[in-house]
């Protein structure tokens, strides 16, 4: 059941005045769960004074542009248990496929003509959240320009998810990750709550092709990394594609980039 199916049955359910706990044994969900939701109705219903009916307009829309989006090509090179309901990304552009990096938005309704919004920035190959964002405040129009700006990279505005991946996604990888002994960002304590209650484990193998992979990103202490790796895997254990910057070329005018792996290539997904 998607994030909107789900919203439909609450809505039906709370009409019926069902508490939180009984919509949570009805649907089949936590009780924090069923809570948080009953607040997003809660949201949706409240209106303005008679004098301010133009502002119902604005309720409604906050209430329908909250959801989860993900980046295309999220799933690269990850190994996934059921679910072909899950969107693939497979428009993603070329270039936007090989890093193991997936950007994750959820947006929920916080007071009439508002959303809260939580971004995770997600290396699904090795180090898990390596940034997060939010709580941030926003209209439903400043959530349509920053979904084209955080999503800008992938050349989209976000391939809408239910909340079942974003959870399987964001704290699956946390979990991967601590595994190999990198915790998530430290803001992403912050941002933790968007996702809701998630017991687990992960439908998905992350990794590429099932082992993990570094690349480095831009101002990480790779040598700190790969120690960390090695000390946890063994030297056999993972794979790694460090970028060393650009070196001169020798006798000529031209600059390489100089890279530290130890792979021919990367090969295709699985």
């Amino acid at each position: 059941m998607d994030q909107q199916d789900l919203l439909g049955r609450v809505r039906t359910l709370r009409a019926q005045r069902f508490t939180p706990a009984e919509i949570a044994r009805a649907v089949g969900i936590s009780k924090s769960d069923a809570a948080r939701l009953v607040r997003v109705v809660a949201c949706e219903r409240e209106s303005p004074p008679t004098s301010l009916v133009a502002g119902s307009g604005s309720n409604r829309r906050a209430a329908s542009q909250s959801g989860c989006w993900v980046s295309p090509g999220w799933r690269h090179g990850l190994r996934i248990d059921g679910h072909a309901d899950w969107p693939d990304g497979a428009d993603a552009p070329s270039e936007a496929i090989d890093s193991g990096v997936a950007c994750v938005l959820i947006a929920a309704p916080e007071r009439p003509s508002k959303l809260s919004v939580c971004g995770y920035l997600v290396d699904t190959w090795c180090l898990g959240v390596k940034n997060a964002i939010g709580p941030r405040r926003m209209s439903p129009r400043e959530l349509e320009a920053f979904k084209r700006q955080y999503f800008g990279p992938w050349e989209s505005e976000g391939i809408p998810i239910p909340l079942e991946l974003a959870q399987n996604l964001v704290l699956g990888a946390v979990a991967f990750a601590r595994g190999l002994g990198f915790p998530p960002h430290l803001d992403f304590r912050r941002a933790l709550r968007a996702l809701g209650s998630w017991e687990g484990p992960s439908a998905i193998t992350f990794g590429m092709n099932g082992k993990p992979l570094y690349v480095n990103g831009p101002d990480e202490d790779a040598e700190r990394v790969l120690a960390t790796l090695e000390r946890t895997l063994g030297r056999d254990g993972f794979h790694y594609n460090v970028s060393l910057g650009q070196v001169d070329g020798p006798g000529d005018d031209y600059r390489y980039t100089a890279a530290l792996t130890d792979l021919d290539e990367l090969g295709d997904a699985a």
